[in-house]
């Protein structure tokens, strides 16, 4: 059969192989892998969701969320993550267990070894989420059996087949940069499949790094007592707009309260205050970004006395201030 990848000397050469290749792929349609658009009564924007391996599906979404009734709906056992890139966080919950909240620049990771109900609130006011992240299936650990060598995938397997679990894991660089190209994805056909292949595959590694890295940083501390840091900071997550003391935080997850606030920064590196501080700054972008409400209004929104007082700690964490955020600049990392 003629293939004309031979030269007139008989030679196989790449030149041929890509010029061959050019004339092939002419004649193919290429398959839609980027985020397409989507409309519904609810909600308009951009949404994105591929199966890329046998039980690994890829997500990723930039929707505005309209006045909408509370929903439930049934889902089988999944591991599923995701992190939120900007905007106003989703909530969610397993079977009447604590509601979830997606958390911003941080992966919240939600696990489920059985089919479950999930509640999704009414929406009262409309709002725009942006995110990326990943679905893992029980097909995807089936491949490997139940021998399997590497740690990492043995944490996530272990977290897929909780009855249910939950946890937001610690603010990744990395694993941003993973995302918002996954939302950006400017490829389509083979070379967009390969892509988000590769990118939902280096997600997976990375949050089983995280996974790893918060049990690896507390040498010595059980388990149970880890668990117990771990629910603080979910329980903190999912309430930031209205935190509970530290008393009643403490009594949730049934530990006192000198113990909980020494393991909590000896997990994490800051204190309960110190965590709550930082989310609200990042709400406080947020809403600069967003909202059209002035500075001063939002640093009263998000806890500060002062607009004095706000725009010193928003310097300090982004690097420029608040009202650089206003104009569209990008934040400093």
């Amino acid at each position: 059969m003629e293939t004309g990848l031979w030269d007139t000397q008989e030679r196989f050469t790449a030149e041929r192989v890509l010029r061959r290749a050019a004339e092939l792929a002419l004649h193919v349609v290429p398959v839609e892998t980027s985020a397409h658009a989507m409309k519904t009564p609810f909600s308009s924007g951009r949404l994105l969701m591929h199966e890329v391996q046998p039980g690994l599906v890829v997500t990723a979404s930039d929707m505005t969320h309209f006045k909408n009734p509370s929903t439930l709906l049934e889902s089988d056992p999944a591991l599923c993550c995701s992190v939120l890139l900007a905007g106003r966080p989703d909530r969610m919950r397993i079977d009447r267990h604590d509601y979830v909240s997606k958390c911003l620049e941080r992966p919240v990771l939600i696990g489920y070894g059985r089919r479950v109900r999930v509640e999704r609130p009414e929406i009262e006011a409309p709002y725009r989420s942006c995110d990326a992240g990943f679905m893992l299936k029980p097909a995807f650990f089936d491949r490997f059996g139940e021998d399997v060598a590497d740690d990492g995938l043995c944490l996530l397997r272990e977290f897929a087949r909780a009855d249910y679990r939950a946890t937001t894991l610690a603010r990744s660089p990395r694993l941003l940069g993973i995302a918002g190209s996954i939302l950006a994805c400017p490829y389509n056909g083979d070379l967009g499949r390969l892509f988000l292949e590769s990118s939902a595959l280096a997600l997976v590694v990375e949050v089983a790094a995280l996974i790893g890295q918060e049990r690896t940083r507390v040498p010595g501390m059980a388990k149970r007592r880890y668990d117990q840091i771990a629910l603080a900071r979910a329980i903190l997550d999912a309430r930031m707009a209205s935190p509970p003391s530290t008393l009643e935080l403490a009594r949730q997850v049934g530990v006192n309260v000198t113990t909980l606030q020494a393991e909590f920064k000896r997990v994490y590196g800051t204190t309960l205050f110190g965590h709550v501080r930082e989310q609200r700054l990042l709400m406080a972008r947020v809403l600069l970004q967003e909202s059209g409400q002035g500075a001063a209004e939002i640093g009263r929104r998000v806890g500060f006395s002062s607009p004095a007082a706000f725009a010193t700690a928003y310097r300090r964490r982004f690097g420029h201030p608040p009202m650089t955020a206003r104009r569209g600049l990008p934040p400093a990392q």
